[in-house]
């Protein structure tokens, strides 16, 4: 009796496990018929991919992922295009970047008239606007690398017009613009930044680093519904360049929750680590408060608050980035011959011990030789201090001295770095202060990785003239212009492979926010992020990367964008 009913038990697990061995798994979206590339390295590739709801299901051939698909599957037939990883945006201002699609746009000017022309142009076809805003001049444009409020008063005398450089560290007004901030040559600025001077004392209409809120906080305040549409405009401008990742670099608590608010009405196909922008005033209650939304947000997948920013020093153009030696073009009135640093460091110093505790990522804006060694000795401390591995990041670094190539693999620290400050067409002025002495190791991408260095690559947006991917990439490769120059580059040496390249604009990211084993790959089990390109990145003469273009961008195993045919 109880053998027969041993039996009829093995039978019916026998029919349970058949049927559900029948069940066929089917996926939401295969890709098939493409060249994918994993991400590992740079003979990693397969065929097809397939998502089951935001995860990557399965990587293999054709025919493999083919016999995933069911009723309800969606089916992209690459043929033959390339498919990557999600692009991970690892340092942008991403609400600045988003407001600015909605200012005056210098970022491509071709020269001073065009200038002139472009914002006489927005100022007609923007008549209810009181300011005239906008962002993207180049300081090579002008004599000097300085503009002055004339020009601008030719192009418009009776509205305020104020317009950051393109890299956001200076700014320009007119006439109209000083008149209503009530700034004239009784003036005075003692904080780090500049307000520039003629040789009558007056000022010229150019602000540097702090001394822009001389006349910016005489601008009114965008409502929260003009800032929410500014980054819905923004969302949509990185989908359609392939990037679905972002390290937000600078912000407020203010902002934070405008993300999360788009979160909330399932409007951001977009993962965002925010950070929230720190300094030497930043009070006890300010970083309690940063300190519960950075609870509070956890691990969420798609909006993290575990970041704070410090800007340690400016920028090499204006003289104000610290720097261990003279700069090599002063002029006789220069009061800083090596510039400036930004913050007390005693100050500085135990803030980012502080926050380092807390468990915060600490960044650190730092462009100049000393500035970047600062930062290291800061984070040295904080880590033998607090016995912690906090992959704390140094931001940029458009200098270095090689002594100090070694430290960021020993001390576990991460250079944040974006290529598309190193475009060729933008150097001039910027080569000029540093100098043959030290142009080796500009934007030394070769070195670092070379010492050990473990890249993180972004566009720095809007303060960079683009936050196209593609573009970073190209510098990154070629190190030469669109239209080729310099024929050998521009600091040949510090040229990266495709492979490299890649890796830092997408593993890099994720590496830095501590979730390379939820993105940056195409694998069983990451988020399904992924990115069509038109041309093979791989295959390619490098000098063609520019012309890449997105097809189609995946976020979450969704299709948030298609390219237009």
């Amino acid at each position: 009796m109880l053998s027969r009913f041993l039996s009829f038990v093995l039978l019916c697990l026998l029919l349970v496990a058949g049927g559900c061995s029948s069940k066929k798994t089917t996926a939401d979206l295969v890709l098939i018929n493409g060249k994918v590339w994993t991400g590992s390295d740079s003979a990693s590739f397969a065929e097809a991919v397939s998502v089951k709801g935001d995860t990557i299901f399965r990587v293999g051939t054709s025919e493999e992922i083919k016999k995933l698909v069911g009723p309800e599957t969606k089916i992209i037939d690459l043929q033959g295009k390339l498919v990557i990883p999600g692009f991970n945006d690892a340092h942008i201002h991403f609400l600045n970047g988003s407001i600015g699609l909605t200012e005056v746009n210098l970022n491509d000017a071709l020269d001073i008239a065009d200038v002139v022309k472009r914002i006489k142009t927005f100022a007609k076809e923007n008549p209810d606007k009181l300011w005239i805003t906008g962002r993207g001049w180049q300081y090579t444009m002008f004599p000097g690398g300085l503009p002055t409020k004339e020009i601008l008063d030719s192009a418009l005398a009776d509205r305020p017009v104020f317009i950051k450089a393109y890299d956001g560290h200076s700014a320009w007004a007119n006439s109209a613009a000083l008149r209503m901030a009530k700034v004239n040559k009784g003036t005075t600025f003692t904080e780090f930044g500049e307000m520039v001077r003629n040789a009558k004392g007056e000022p010229t209409g150019v602000f540097k680093e702090k001394a822009m809120s001389l006349v910016g906080d005489s601008i009114p305040a965008l409502s929260k519904a003009e800032k929410l549409s500014a980054l819905r405009k923004g969302i949509a401008l990185a989908s359609s360049l392939g990037i679905t990742s972002i390290g937000n670099c600078s912000g407020s608590v203010d902002e934070f929750y405008l993300y999360k608010e788009l979160l909330a009405k399932n409007e951001l196909p977009l993962r965002v680590a925010a950070a929230f922008s720190v300094n030497a005033s930043t009070t006890p209650e300010e970083i309690k408060t940063y300190s519960f939304l950075k609870d509070s947000a956890g691990r969420n997948t798609r909006l993290t608050a575990r970041n704070v920013k410090f800007v340690l020093d400016g920028v090499i153009e204006s003289h104000t980035a610290g720097m261990l030696k003279p700069y090599s073009n002063l002029s006789p009135r220069e009061a800083n011959p090596t510039g400036t640093l930004a913050l007390p460091l005693d100050k500085y110093n135990s803030l980012v011990t502080e926050f380092d505790k807390l468990g915060f990522q600490v960044y650190t804006h730092a462009i100049g030789d000393r500035a970047v060694r600062e930062a290291l000795n800061a984070y040295e401390l904080a880590a033998k201090t607090n016995n912690s591995h906090s992959r704390n990041r140094i931001e940029h670094i458009e200098t270095i001295n090689p002594d100090d190539l070694p430290r960021f693999a020993s001390l576990g620290v991460l250079p944040s770095m974006e290529p598309i400050h190193a475009e060729p067409g933008t150097v001039s002025v910027w080569a000029d202060g540093v100098g043959k002495d030290r142009l080796p190791y500009s934007f030394a991408w070769a070195s670092m990785l070379k010492a050990g260095g473990h890249l993180v690559f972004s566009s720095d947006w809007p303060a960079s003239v683009n936050i196209n991917p593609i573009r970073g990439l190209h510098t990154a490769v070629t190190r030469r212009t669109v239209e080729g120059e310099p024929k050998e580059g521009w600091v040949p040496e510090q040229k990266l492979s495709i492979t490299d390249a890649l890796i830092a604009y997408t593993q890099g990211g994720a590496f830095s926010s501590m979730e390379e084993n939820k993105k940056g790959k195409i694998a069983a089990g990451q988020l399904a992020d992924l990115v069509v390109l038109s041309q093979d990145l791989f295959s390619i003469e490098p000098m063609k990367t520019f012309e890449t273009k997105v097809l189609v961008t995946v976020f979450d195993g969704k299709v948030i964008y298609e390219a237009k045919e």
